[in-house]
C-alpha cells in the first residue's frame, strides 16, 4: 500500500491507496521542517491515523512537503515518519514538486504556489529545472496568506483601513493589538496566524481596498517569481493553494496582464496526486 501526504505549513492531506482504490483520508497539522522536528511528526501522524491504518503494512510513503527544501530538512520530516511506519519506504520531496506532479503529469509547466506561503517552478514533465527559492512569510511569499494576511493587520493596526473594512475586520476578528503582536512575535507558527486572515479576502474582495491589495500582491509574485524564468510565456500555467484558489478572477486578471492566456487552478494537488500514482503506479 501507498501513503500520499500534501503538506502545506498549515495542514497535511494524507491518501492510503491500495492498487486503484482509495482506502483512508486523514488529516494532520502543516509539517513544515523550518518549524516542527521528527518527534512532532511522529506524535502527530500517530495521533490522527485512523485506526483502518495499519502503519506497519505501509510500503510506500510519499511525502511531498512545505520547507523540504534541503537534505537537511527532508531527513527531520524522513526520520519522523520512519519512526511510525517502520516497514515503509519513505521518499520526501518539496511540495512544489508535487504540485507540479498534480497539476502537469507529465507534461512541462510552470508551477504556482498560493496558499499559507508562496512558490513557483519549470517543471519539464519529470523534473524541476528551474526554482526562484522562496525565502518565507518575512522576506518574501508574495501573494500568500501570510503576506496578505501582515498587509491587513499592519493596516488595521495602524488604522490605515477604510473605515467601512475596518470594522467589517474587527467584527471578525475581535483581537486586541497585544494579541495579535502575542501571536505575531512570540507564539508558535505566526505565518499560520497571518495566513488565518486570508478567508477575509474572498469574503471582501469586491471592495476596492481589498481587490487592489489583492492585484497588487499577485503582481509582484508574477514580477519575482514567474517572469524572471527563462521563456517563460512558452509554458502552460497552473496554480494551486486555498488563495489562489479563491481569489481565482483576481490571478486570471493577472495573469492576462502579463500576457499569460491560460491558467489552471486548483485549491489542493492532492485529487491529481492520486490520479498520477493510480494511472502510474509508481
Amino acid at each position: 500500500m501507498i501513503l500520499l501526504a500534501d503538506s502545506g505549513s498549515t495542514k497535511t492531506e494524507w491518501v492510503l491507496l491500495d492498487g486503484n482504490t482509495v482506502i483512508a483520508k486523514f488529516f494532520t497539522a502543516g509539517l513544515n521542517p523550518y518549524f516542527v522536528d521528527s518527534q512532532f511528526v511522529t506524535i502527530e501522524v500517530k495521533k490522527h491515523s485512523p485506526t483502518e491504518i495499519d502503519n506497519k503494512r505501509i510500503d510506500e510513503v510519499y511525502f511531498y512537503g512545505a520547507g523540504c527544501s534541503s537534505e537537511n530538512r527532508c531527513e527531520i520530516i524522513r526520520n519522523g515518519l520512519a519512526s511510525f511506519f517502520s516497514n515503509a519506504e519513505i521518499n520526501v520531496n518539496h511540495d512544489i514538486y508535487g504540485a507540479a506532479v498534480a497539476l502537469f503529469g507529465n507534461k512541462p509547466g510552470i508551477t504556482m504556489i498560493l496558499g499559507t506561503g508562496s512558490n513557483s517552478c519549470v517543471y519539464n514533465g519529470s523534473e524541476i529545472t528551474e526554482n526562484i527559492p522562496a525565502l518565507g512569510y518575512i522576506l518574501g511569499d508574495e501573494g500568500s496568506g501570510a503576506f496578505f494576511g501582515l498587509q491587513l493587520v499592519k493596516d488595521y493596526l495602524n488604522n490605515e483601513m477604510p473605515a467601512q473594512i475596518r470594522k467589517k475586520f474587527a467584527e471578525k476578528y475581535p483581537l486586541t493589538r497585544e494579541e495579535i503582536l502575542d501571536s505575531v512575535y512570540k507564539k508558535p507558527f505566526p505565518n499560520r496566524f497571518l495566513a488565518s486572515f486570508a478567508p477575509f479576502l474572498s469574503g471582501n474582495k469586491f471592495e476596492e481596498y481589498i481587490k487592489k491589495m489583492v492585484s497588487e500582491g499577485f503582481e509582484l509574485f508574477f514580477k519575482r517569481h514567474i517572469l524572471p524564468y527563462d521563456n517563460a510565456h512558452t509554458y502552460s500555467l497552473g496554480c494551486v493553494g486555498s488563495v489562489g484558489y479563491f481569489l481565482g478572477e483576481v490571478l486570471e486578471e493577472t495573469a492576462k496582464k502579463f500576457n499569460f492566456d491560460k491558467i489552471r487552478i486548483i485549491r489542493s494537488p492532492m485529487d491529481g496526486l492520486v490520479d498520477f500514482f493510480i494511472k502510474n503506479q509508481v
